[in-house]
């Protein structure tokens, strides 16, 4: 793991306002840092890397035709 990609992490958590995430990258940052826990860490913030990324292609999916329809009911008037 590059050491920018903390940074990376956080910065696109913040920007997604992915704030469980933040939440879960913090704790493990904790714990490998006062529990000598640096194995474990490591494979934890790549798994949250992954939660990452699947949140932000979520987020950069276009809605289908019935979100739309939910979201703008004013939208089936025409």
């Amino acid at each position: 793991m590059e050491d920018e990609i903390l940074g990376i992490m956080f910065d696109k958590i913040d920007q997604y306002g992915l704030t469980d995430i933040r939440e879960e990258l913090i704790n493990v940052l904790t714990a490998a840092v006062y529990r000598n826990a640096s194995g474990y860490a490591r494979k934890q913030i790549i798994d949250l890397w992954d939660k990452v990324e699947e949140s932000v292609a979520e987020h950069m999916e276009p809605p289908t035709e019935e979100q739309l329809s939910l979201e703008h009911p004013e939208m089936l008037d025409i």
